[in-house]
């Protein structure tokens, strides 16, 4: 399957095999290959996993990068497409990276929404809570995992989802894991609300995309971040496909900021370079190519972080990101930004003095 699909997505005007190079030959040769980072964390570590639609690709290549390090998890806590990449580690952290490499090779809106958007688009869907049932997304769930509960997984996992009565983020982690992961994903209007033990939940877009902050209050030590990357892609009309990923990027946009602030402020928080500039979150064309970048920008941050930290210390609480990877000029950000210049620009290591 994989080699049909590469073919598939490959785009017909690339003429070379768009395949990442080696690592530096001495990151290669030492310790066997394997980066040192786990000595930066302070347990317990959570992984968290951002939502992000079809830009979910992007976690795929963050994930393939942080193999090449000795970081683990303790807890893994996901939002919408994050909860699904979080349930897929916790169900076999081993196998993890290469589920999701046929998941996204394979997936298509479709698989999401059984008949794509034009299914949506008929006079009974006018007296129904959501435009689409998520028949075809209980299907793909079903298909991807073999676990049914949270208690069959094997690493702590919770799903963020929205309660509709609060409107703040609900940790889903006990119970029905397909119904959590449909809960977790539930686009208002467009996929209808889940309800769990006598409560209605939807997307986590709505309260916690990315929840570093709900790491931080649940007891973090640090948190590795795998966000979903940035769309530059602006609506040109008022359908569906449009207006939705330029909602959900509006939305992302201003929680990624106070989530990730307020965690750095209390915490060390490793926020992992994505890619910019792609498509919207509603299309699967190129999931390769998406997680092709990421895997490239993070591997090479890791590397970084590696030569710049090199002792065996763990990180004081910050910020730890690429110098351009938020918006430098707001203060929230100034004050817990712990620079992490690519090699040949590093800044002093902020346990020795730097003050900013």
């Amino acid at each position: 399957m994989m080699d049909s699909v590469a073919l598939r997505r490959k785009s017909a005007s690339t003429a070379t095999l768009q395949v990442p190079g080696p690592r530096p030959p001495a990151v290669v040769a030492a310790n066997g290959g394997v980066l040192p980072l786990a000595h930066l964390l302070t347990p317990p570590v959570y992984w968290v996993l951002a939502g992000g639609g079809s830009h979910g690709a992007v976690q795929l290549g963050t994930l393939q990068a942080v193999a090449e390090t000795d970081w683990v998890p303790d807890r893994l806590l996901g939002s919408s497409a994050g909860a699904l990449t979080g349930a897929v580690i916790a169900e076999d952290p081993v196998s993890a990276v290469n589920r999701l490499a046929y998941l996204w090779s394979d997936i298509d809106l479709t698989d999401v929404v059984a008949g794509g958007w034009t299914s949506m688009l008929t006079p009974t869907t006018l007296t129904k809570p959501s435009l689409a049932d998520n028949a075809g997304e209980v299907a793909s769930l079903e298909e991807v995992f073999d676990a049914r509960d949270f208690a069959d997984l094997h690493l702590p996992f919770g799903a963020v989802a929205t309660d509709m009565i609060s409107g703040q983020p609900a940790v889903l982690e006990t119970g029905d894991l397909i119904a959590a992961l449909l809960a977790s994903s539930a686009i208002p209007g467009a996929l209808p609300p889940v309800e769990i033990n006598g409560r209605w939940y939807f997307d986590a877009l709505a309260s916690a995309n990315l929840p570093a902050s709900v790491a931080m209050r649940r007891g973090a030590g640090s948190i590795v971040v795998f966000d979903t990357g940035t769309s530059s892609q602006k609506p040109a009309g008022t359908g569906l496909t449009q207006l939705v990923p330029a909602i959900n990027s509006m939305l992302a946009s201003t929680q990624r900021l106070s989530s990730l602030t307020q965690a750095a402020a209390a915490l060390p928080v490793i926020y992992l370079p994505t890619p910019t500039g792609l498509a919207g979150t509603l299309s699967f064309k190129d999931s390769l190519g998406t997680a092709r970048q990421a895997y490239l920008l993070a591997r090479d941050f890791v590397i970084d972080l590696a030569e710049q930290f090199p002792t065996h210390e763990p990180l004081p609480p910050g910020l730890y990101a690429r110098p351009n990877a938020l918006d430098p000029g707001v203060p929230s950000v100034q004050r817990v930004l712990r620079p992490v210049s690519p090699t040949g620009s590093a800044p002093a290591d902020p346990r020795e003095g730097e003050s900013r």
